[in-house]
C-alpha cells in the first residue's frame, strides 16, 4: 500500500505559507543529524534534542491569533527557534513569545537565528530546564505550546495550568510514546497517560485529544485550582 505524503498535500493546499522560516526548520534537522548517529535503517541515536515542529503546524499560530486575538505565547522546547519564530510572526509586532530551552548551545543558536530575522524584540529565550523555569514565571499566557520532554509532563502540569489564562489554550505535543506503534517501548508512555488523565479530569478546563496527530488541546474555563 502506498503511503500518503501528507506534507506534499498540505504544501499543495497552503502553498508559500508553509515556507515561512522553512530554512530554519531544515537547519534544525541538519543540526540534529550532525550530532546524532543515523543508522542504515534511518534510526537515530544520540543526545541532540532539536526536533522542530512540522511546517504543517505553522498555519495554526496565525489561525489562533486571528480567531481569539491571542498575543502572548509560551513554548516549552525551543530548539533552534523555528516554532518561536512562527509564533512571533503570527500577528504583527505586538506578539510576545517566551520560549524555554535547557541546552546552552541550542539557546545560543536560537538567539542568533531570531536576531538575524529581526525577531529579538518579540521573542525571549529562557534558559534552563522547564521544571526549573516554569515556577519562576508569573504572568499568564494566551497560548502554551508544550513540545519538550514528555516524561516530565506530569510534573510540569501544575505550573502549566497556573500559567494558562482563563480563555487560553494549552497545546500539548509529543504524545506519541503512548499512541504510536513505532514509539512503543520508549520511556515515558505511562507519564504521558498520567498527564492526559489529569488534564481530562481537571474541571477547570476542557481537553480534546486529536487522534492521528497525537496532540491535546486544553481550553481553560476557570482559574487553576491552585492558581
Amino acid at each position: 500500500m502506498t503511503e500518503i505524503d501528507t506534507s506534499a498535500i498540505l504544501r499543495d493546499i497552503y502553498g508559500a505559507r508553509l515556507d515561512l522560516h522553512l530554512d530554519l526548520n531544515r537547519r534544525s534537522v541538519e543540526h540534529r543529524l550532525k550530532h546524532n548517529h543515523v543508522g542504515p535503517d534511518g534510526s537515530e541515536s544520540g543526545d541532540c534534542t532539536v526536533y522542530p515542529s512540522s511546517p504543517g503546524l505553522g498555519p495554526l499560530w496565525p489561525f489562533l491569533v486571528a480567531t481569539f486575538g491571542f498575543r502572548r505565547f509560551l513554548e516549552v522546547g525551543c530548539g533552534l527557534g523555528y516554532t518561536a519564530a512562527l509564533m512571533a510572526e503570527a500577528g504583527g509586532p505586538n506578539i510576545q513569545v517566551d520560549t524555554i530551552e535547557s541546552v546552552k548551545e541550542h539557546a545560543d543558536l536560537a538567539d542568533a537565528e531570531l536576531a538575524s530575522r529581526g525577531l529579538s524584540d518579540r521573542v525571549t529565550v529562557l534558559r534552563g530546564r522547564a521544571l526549573d523555569v516554569l515556577p519562576s514565571l508569573r504572568e499568564p499566557y494566551d497560548v502554551i505550546f508544550l513540545d519538550g520532554g514528555w516524561w516530565e509532563y506530569p510534573e510540569m502540569l501544575p505550573d502549566l495550568a497556573r500559567l494558562t489564562r482563563v480563555g487560553g489554550l494549552l497545546v500539548s505535543d509529543n504524545l506519541f510514546p503512548l499512541f504510536s506503534d513505532w514509539a512503543q517501548g520508549m520511556d515515558g508512555s505511562e507519564a504521558v497517560k498520567r498527564y492526559l488523565s489529569d488534564l481530562v479530569a481537571d474541571p477547570q478546563c476542557v481537553t480534546y485529544i486529536f487522534q492521528g496527530k497525537w496532540q491535546a488541546w486544553s481550553y481553560r474555563i476557570q482559574p487553576a485550582a491552585d492558581g
